[in-house]
């Protein structure tokens, strides 16, 4: 009987790890400098992608050689986007000038960056399929 739990177990366990083997890997490039931190988030819906609601994972990273990375790992099957921000003074917000205007850099997972608007998830979003790894080569903007 106690054969049996185990080999029960370690079937749970293998199947568990198959089912959630998926990966994210994002790479930022193109950082204005090696200060603050690189905050990178993973959004599975439009909504919370546009501030209205959580995303499903963050990261803050260090910057080295101005790039940064990360990887997301046991993602979930779907539909995904992947935004990112240079908090260059390390204060854990996005900030923006008395005008709304970024003043530090931003990037999103398919570097689809508006002029003058948000990024969107329809427009950065990419799927993740069983047993996959994505890989995100993001370039950040800076407006000034």
């Amino acid at each position: 009987m106690a054969t049996i739990k185990i080999s029960f177990l370690f079937f749970l366990f293998l199947f568990t790890s198959i089912v959630n083997a998926q990966k994210v890997l994002v790479k930022v490039a193109n950082f204005k400098d090696n200060k603050g931190v690189c905050i990178i988030c993973l959004y599975d819906n439009a909504k919370a992608f546009a501030g209205k609601g959580d995303p499903a994972k963050c990261a803050t990273v260090t910057i080295a050689n101005k790039t940064a990375e990360t990887i997301f790992e046991n993602i979930a099957e779907g539909t995904y986007a992947v935004s990112v921000i240079h908090d260059d003074n390390n204060n854990k917000k996005f900030d923006t000038n008395f005008l709304g205007i970024p003043t530090e850099g931003y990037g999103a997972s398919q570097n689809k960056l508006p002029f003058a608007a948000a990024p969107k998830f329809e427009e950065n979003k990419f799927i993740v399929t069983a047993n996959s790894t994505i890989t995100s080569n993001i370039k950040l903007r800076y407006i000034f």
